[in-house]
């Protein structure tokens, strides 16, 4: 069936999802293993919450007095942008020679930060919509969200790749070299992969079935 699908307000981790008149919440970051495998969100059922309560869904769709998220992340990325042209001539000056195996526990733990800063930014954006509304107060139901098309398949497909190759190459880069700026550039790109799931579920029209059995909190 057909499905409108809307981005909250300054708050990527959920959507609001139209079908048939009724109004449901899809949280993006519910699954780990959809973060990990963006594709999963295509073929495995996610969850959905319905709100009957048009206020509320009024209430999440009103631009937000904290401005913070989206501007902060842009302006993160252009700041690193920035230093990076700065630094690459210093490039030399950031290697510090350690063995390989300490190179690799220190991806290990450069992984864990990223993992960590993730987390925070995820609950963060968790917070922010039960200032509003609580989801597991809510009715839920289960169903399959289509790709808008084959050309979004194709380029989330060549996304994914392109970055799991950059990832490896950047932290085999780093156990080769010791340069710190390489894990820092590697550890970023991991940040962006993590959130590559986001792309999956696109404002606009789609296609979604729901599963036969309904459950209720």
């Amino acid at each position: 069936m057909n499905c409108e699908v809307q981005r909250l307000e300054n708050n990527m981790r959920y959507r609001i999802l139209t079908i048939n008149g009724e109004q449901y919440i899809l949280d993006m970051e519910r699954s780990f293993w959809k973060i990990i495998f963006p594709f999963f969100v295509w073929m495995f059922p996610s969850t959905v919450f319905r709100v009957e309560d048009s206020s509320i869904v009024k209430r999440l769709k009103e631009p937000n007095k904290e401005k913070v998220g989206g501007s902060w992340v842009a302006s993160l990325a252009g700041i690193g942008y920035f230093i990076g042209i700065l630094l690459a001539p210093l490039m030399g000056y950031f290697e510090i020679p350690l063995s390989p195996l300490v190179n690799a526990i220190l991806i290990v733990l450069a992984l864990i930060l990223v993992a960590i800063f993730y987390l925070a930014m995820s609950h963060r954006r968790k917070k922010k919509l039960e200032n509003v509304i609580h989801l597991e107060k809510l009715s839920r139901r289960e169903l399959w969200i289509r790709p808008n098309s084959k050309k979004q398949v194709f380029k989330l497909l060549a996304a994914y790749i392109w970055i799991v190759v950059l990832i490896g190459f950047s932290f085999l880069g780093y156990i080769e070299t010791g340069n710190i700026i390489v894990l820092l550039a590697a550890s970023s790109f991991t940040f962006v992969y993590l959130l590559s799931s986001r792309v999956t579920v696109q404002e606009g029209q789609t296609t979604v079935k729901f599963k036969d059995i309904k459950h209720a909190v």
